[in-house]
């Protein structure tokens, strides 16, 4: 029963988390400038011969960004808006002066928008210069092939005059770049210098949470040390709820090979790097899974509720709760926007009642038989698409 809603089409690239701006914000906008590629590049595509226009608008620091978060490596981040949508990056925009109607003036059929952010080593540090932005043939993301991409250059910059005092803080400035031209590509390369000097080619095929490094399990890596046999209530007046009929996207799902979501397992009970332990569970112990979208873009699922806690059996996989036969039970269609970064997480204890808990049908729903030990998985099946998302763990009672 999956969820009939398309999903819309992504309008950012390789974008950050949303900024909560803070203090003062330079909210003009740069002048104008005409780039031309003079590239003698043996390529294809007439696109880089192609003059592009791009005036730029300073948003001024932010807080720390998603782009930002895990080891901080990164010298900065790009967006890419290819629509009339309202960015999703910045949490107020009613702070920051002027932007807004410099956004809607933007014609989407002849201009895109690059979102550019960097880091700064002090308070001085509250834009981004940008310059040098024009087409260009190159090789982007994990791919062998070149393609046209818009390019440029960034980096942090300090805009004091010298006599006053600069704050002892990491900065996050950021701007958008309107770019115009005729038939501009969908991907974005920007060469990003931050305040140490660091410098770093970074495009918009990438998302803004790396799947690496988020905490938690896919499933574990041996086979389960028991099956047990097909569930069964001894009361004939339930029937088992449904399990997803559709195929299973163990961790990740992807779009295109690049992932848009990404689904963990935790165990708080353990604070350990061992697979096996971290992945076995007690009666009483609660299980933590949470999922992000990986993405560079907003991706849309289903209700939260839309999962199935289910045990391998020798019968294959069955969920444990049953709904009493003749009750319906139904589910919303509606499509849940998650902006890069955000996602969804669950939290029940491995009790009869705690896998029921919180959920918008537990009052209709029922665990028969009690819990056996084994490999369970959960399942979402709220993706828009062809797969459900699962983890798995042990209950070893």
């Amino acid at each position: 029963m999956k969820d009939a809603t398309r999903r819309r089409t992504l309008l950012s690239v390789g974008s950050v988390g949303s900024l909560a701006l803070a203090g003062c914000l330079d909210a003009g906008g740069a002048d104008r400038e005409t780039a031309t590629d003079g590239t003698d590049d043996d390529t294809d595509d007439e696109r880089i011969d192609e003059d592009v226009s791009y005036d730029v608008f300073q948003i001024g620091p932010a807080s720390r960004p998603t782009w930002a978060e895990g080891d901080g490596s990164a010298p900065g981040f790009v967006a890419l808006l290819e629509s009339g949508e309202l960015p999703w990056m910045i949490d107020d925009l009613d702070a920051v002066e002027g932007f807004e109607e410099w956004f809607t003036e933007t014609d989407f059929d002849e201009s895109v928008i690059v979102f550019v952010g960097t880091v700064g080593s002090n308070t001085c540090y509250d834009e981004v210069s940008v310059s040098d932005v024009t087409l260009s043939s190159m090789t982007v993301g994990d791919g062998n092939d070149e393609t046209v991409a818009i390019t440029g250059t960034a980096a942090a910059a300090d805009t004091s005059d010298g006599m006053e005092a600069c704050g002892d803080a990491v900065t996050y400035p950021s701007a958008f770049v309107r770019v115009t031209g005729d038939d501009l590509p969908s991907v974005a390369a920007f060469e990003i210098t931050n305040a140490w000097g660091e410098t770093r080619d970074v495009d918009t095929t990438g998302g803004v949470t790396d799947p690496e490094t988020l905490p938690g399990y896919v499933r574990p890596s041996h086979d389960p040390k028991t099956i047990p046999g097909a569930l069964e209530c001894a009361d004939d007046g339930f029937v088992r709820h449904w399990s997803p009929d559709d195929e299973i996207a163990w961790g990740d799902v992807r779009d295109d090979g690049e992932p848009t979501l990404a689904m963990r397992v935790q165990n708080p009970q353990y604070d350990g790097d061992d697979e096996r332990r971290a992945l076995e569970f007690e009666r009483g112990d609660e299980v933590r899974v949470s999922m992000h979208n990986v993405s560079g873009g907003t991706v849309e699922t289903g209700n939260s509720h839309k999962y199935g806690l289910e045990v391998l059996t020798d019968d294959g996989w069955m969920d444990v709760r049953v709904i009493a036969d003749g009750t319906p039970v139904g589910y919303t269609d509606e499509a849940l926007a998650h902006s890069p970064g955000e996602g969804v997480e669950w939290t029940f204890e491995l009790t009869e009642d705690g896998v029921l808990a919180g959920h918008v049908h537990e009052d209709l729903l029922a665990v028969c038989p009690e819990l056996k030990a084994g490999r369970y998985r959960f399942v979402f099946w709220g993706v828009i698409g062809e797969k459900s998302l699962a983890v798995a763990f042990d209950y070893v009672n």
